[in-house]
């Protein structure tokens, strides 16, 4: 959900330690062969999927840090809403959720490295979560429609704090979608019931 007014940013934040919750709950104890398994060479495993969303959300949590500090030191830009977001920067927060209704083509910067330690990006995803909630509460009161911030990823698209805030979440959603659904594959080995979480 993209933030209209002030009070939406509780959601956002309850959101945000919901995600935690849920990323620990689905994945905290499995083995490490399943954390790891992959249904062939191009997919990725269930901590790939995590692994990508830290490299993607430490790049967008660093741009909306910034842009909060600098619109609280400048003291302008401040609303309670209702907020006017760019349409689309809207629209791509949307396409974010799940199911994936496109596959995308992940940039190279983007991909995550098949052996990272399974416990160290568990832990690095629960970090990154309390900071993007710690962001949420720090721009309460900035108008997160007014206030703009550039993709870290794509240079042309500039995102409000508000959809900034969706991008993160929704994205979140869709891989715990496609972890459930790696989890869900003839061969997981974490036995049945696995993918039900």
């Amino acid at each position: 959900m993209i933030p209209t007014n002030a009070s939406d940013i509780e959601a956002s934040i309850s959101e945000a330690d919901r995600q935690r919750a849920e990323v620990h709950e689905l994945l905290g104890s499995l083995p490490a062969r399943a954390l790891t398994w992959r249904p062939d060479e191009s997919k990725w495993s269930p901590i790939g999927h995590v692994a990508h969303l830290c490299i993607v959300n430490e790049r967008y949590l660093a741009a909306l840090r910034e842009r909060i500090d600098d619109a609280r030191a400048r003291g302008g830009s401040r609303s309670d809403g209702p907020y006017r977001h760019p349409r689309i920067g809207s629209w791509f927060a949307r396409s974010m959720e799940p199911p994936p209704k496109r596959r995308l083509k992940t940039l190279r910067s983007m991909v995550p490295d098949p052996t990272l330690d399974s416990g160290d990006v568990l832990q690095r995803f629960a970090v990154l979560q309390g900071e993007l909630r710690s962001a949420m509460e720090d721009a309460r009161g900035l108008d997160l429609g007014r206030v703009r911030f550039g993709s870290p990823f794509l240079a042309l698209m500039r995102l409000s704090l508000g959809t900034g805030f969706a991008l993160i979440l929704a994205h979140n959603r869709r891989h715990v979608w496609l972890i459930r659904e790696v989890m869900a594959r003839d061969g997981f080995p974490g036995g049945e019931g696995a993918a039900t979480g």
